[in-house]
């Protein structure tokens, strides 16, 4: 996956599960996670935003987004891809995709509850 798909998915992320998403990736604002999700993934904390607004007329959120036109048939390809993923395995996507040494933190994890 290359930047400008990671940006992409993580903006549809963002659309779809809104303050759900920002909780469960440990963020108190969209502009918090534009900004660290941006230059942890190698681009703008603005694409991600503008990723999102791209998505926001798909679901039921308080934003309107670019509701004017259609949606641009390359984040629609993402959309028909990723949409039906679930909450738990589509928050795990963005935060591997975000975090360096995800999957060794996540394995640490496991094991210091495996120690309680």
């Amino acid at each position: 996956m290359n930047t400008r798909d990671k940006l992409i998915v993580t903006g549809l992320y963002l659309s779809k599960y809104s303050q759900l998403g920002l909780r469960e990736l440990g963020f108190h604002s969209f502009q918090e996670a534009f900004n660290i999700l941006g230059f942890a993934l190698g681009g703008k904390p603005s694409s991600i935003k503008n990723y999102r607004d791209e998505f926001d007329p798909l679901f039921p959120n308080k934003r309107k987004g670019w509701h004017k036109r259609k949606i641009r048939d390359y984040c629609k390809v993402f959309y028909d891809e990723y949409n039906s993923i679930d909450f738990v395995v589509f928050s795990s996507l963005i935060k591997s995709l975000s975090l360096k040494n995800y999957e060794l933190e996540k394995f640490i994890k496991t094991i210091e509850k495996k120690d309680y």
